[in-house]
């Protein structure tokens, strides 16, 4: 297992970054339990810009370091999305970077929690660039790559379809979440079977995800109640409608039923 943390922040000149930050780095420290031999940030900015930071370090050091508290520093009020994520691996060595995530595939930027039985097979068989496009070993990769051979050219429903029949080719474990910095407003969340919750904060006009809902209990205490997320969905949040539509996703959709459905890790 592997933990997901993150951040989608409305437009806003008044909010606390300083407190957005806080929050940010201990939500990644609360999922090292989840795993700890890598943890990786992403963080985009409204004009499409991000910052990328990654390393073989479980999170209580990796947020020690200059690397970590001087990308962090670049957070600021024209920021859209903080996103972490603690490795503990299944496949691909953490001393080789690109096995890290968050995982860059082209135009795709994200991160998973969970294992893939057939990514080999992806590459393989489903892939336009075949097995030579493959930057690691980690399985999440075909993930990414499916991904972004789909592209984002099309309306916005269409795309979600294109999505859901993608999914029948990931057979495992699996939530991810990413995003394309070129619609830098967009999340995009796929939850198959492993934890994820989301909560959101009025105060910080921002949605807040863990892969440890008893993070966000303590974080924000009675406002969170069950927020975990339905399995076998995905879903798109956009940072333009979240202080109108709080946590509440912009299109829900589908993903393809696995013949052995793996048992559910618990939203702790």
């Amino acid at each position: 297992m592997c933990g997901i943390t993150g951040i989608l922040l409305a437009d806003s000149a008044t909010r606390d970054i300083g407190k957005i930050q806080d929050l940010f780095t201990a939500n990644l420290v609360a999922n090292e339990i989840r795993g700890k031999d890598a943890a990786g940030i992403l963080i985009v900015q409204n004009d499409g810009s991000w910052f990328l930071e990654k390393a073989a370090l479980p999170a209580s050091e990796f947020t020690k370091t200059s690397a970590y508290t001087s990308l962090l520093s670049r957070a600021d009020r024209n920021t859209v999305l903080l996103l972490g994520h603690t490795r503990n691996p299944t496949k691909g060595s953490p001393s080789d970077n690109n096995n890290n995530h968050p995982i860059i595939v082209g135009d795709t930027i994200g991160v998973h929690n969970g294992t893939l039985s057939n990514d080999d097979e992806i590459f393989l068989r489903h892939l336009k660039a075949g097995k030579d496009s493959r930057i690691g070993a980690v399985d999440s990769e075909a993930i990414f790559a499916l991904i972004d051979e789909i592209g984002r050219n099309s309306a916005m429903e269409h795309y979600c379809d294109r999505l859901s029949k993608m999914s029948q080719l990931l057979h495992g474990s699996y939530t991810t979440i990413y995003t394309r910095p070129a619609d830098p407003f967009r999340l995009y969340l796929l939850k198959y079977n492993n934890p994820m919750s989301v909560h959101y904060s009025p105060e910080h006009q921002g949605l807040f995800f863990s892969s440890r809902y008893i993070f966000l209990r303590k974080a924000f205490g009675r406002s969170v109640i069950t927020e975990a997320l339905p399995s076998r969905q995905g879903f798109v949040f956009d940072s333009t409608l979240i202080t109108n539509r709080g946590k509440r996703p912009i299109l829900c959709f589908p993903l393809a039923q696995q013949d052995a459905m793996l048992d559910q890790e618990p939203a702790i």
